[in-house]
């Protein structure tokens, strides 16, 4: 009886509900004093480590902590409704209908569960740090024995557009002002007298080894006397699980996608009262 309440269409939409609006405020409060500095600092390393250092460390930080605790527990109790869904109605379907929706519909939910529980090894397992500013020729050393060098920056357009605000810089960043090509940073990764790994970083390609994840955030023009000196601002985040949560991710779409194909092929019906309860949760 407690499973079919945990799993009925109900607790979803109050859940659903509930995580909307605790972004909705969360929006609000990324855009407002002092609660945009504190936000600010949720993403310079692990969740948790932010979670723990928070309370009481400033204007802001009260409200903010009680804000991400809310959303947590949201999106706890959507899982907890996910688990009871799966086994409750998605598990005996197994039997009764067309094999191949079931298992689709069953593998939907069983890879959204899996992305959750990344989600969480993302907040909890390994480190991350975000804003590393290193110029060529400088270092960083990170936990695990860890060591980023970066070998060479070449920025191809105007410094003179770093110096814009990030609203500013939203607005004119286009192609013809920042190559996304052509503005490279070769760095290496060596953990002891080990190099892991060696190449050219640009936006939205981060450069892998094994565990550890960097990507190019931005670059920055640096103020050392030296002219139009350039540098790189860069995410480092190691985590044993971080490929297999993109693997889930992009199982997910594909599982997402083929039932998108099939509910299209068999036409457009009007899904009954169960079929609703039972799939809710694949969207």
């Amino acid at each position: 009886m407690q499973l079919k309440r945990l799993s009925s269409l109900v607790l979803t939409l109050y859940a659903l509900s509930a995580v909307v609006l605790f972004l909705a405020v969360g929006i609000v409060l990324a855009q407002v004093e002092p609660y945009a500095t504190a936000m600010n600092r949720m993403d310079d390393g692990l969740l948790l480590d932010w979670l723990l250092t928070e309370w009481g460390r400033g204007p802001g930080s009260k409200v903010l902590t009680v804000w991400f605790l809310g959303l947590c527990a949201a999106v706890a109790v959507l899982m907890l409704n996910l688990c009871a869904c799966t086994w409750t109605k998605l598990l005996p379907r197994l039997k009764n209908e067309s094999r191949f929706h079931a298992w689709l519909l069953l593998l939907a939910h069983v890879l959204m569960l899996l992305i959750l529980l990344g989600h969480l090894s993302q907040m909890t397992m390994g480190f991350k740090e975000e804003g590393v500013k290193l110029l060529s020729g400088q270092s960083k050393t990170f936990p695990g024995d860890l060591l980023i060098t970066v070998e060479r920056v070449h920025f191809v357009n105007d410094p003179a557009f770093l110096n814009l605000t990030y609203r500013q810089g939203r607005r004119v960043h286009t192609r013809e002002v920042f190559n996304r090509a052509e503005n490279t940073v070769r760095l290496s990764i060596w953990q002891g007298p080990q190099k892991l790994a060696e190449g050219d970083l640009r936006m939205l390609e981060p450069l892998l080894a094994g565990k550890i994840r960097v990507t190019l955030s931005d670059f920055f023009r640096a103020d050392t006397g030296e002219k139009n000196r350039v540098g790189a601002v860069l995410a480092v985040v190691s985590n044993p699980l971080t490929n297999f949560f993109f693997a889930f991710y992009f199982a997910w779409i594909v599982v997402y996608l083929l039932l998108t194909v099939k509910a299209f092929l068999r036409g457009s019906t009007l899904p009954t009262n169960d079929q609703e309860s039972d799939c809710r949760n694949s969207l």
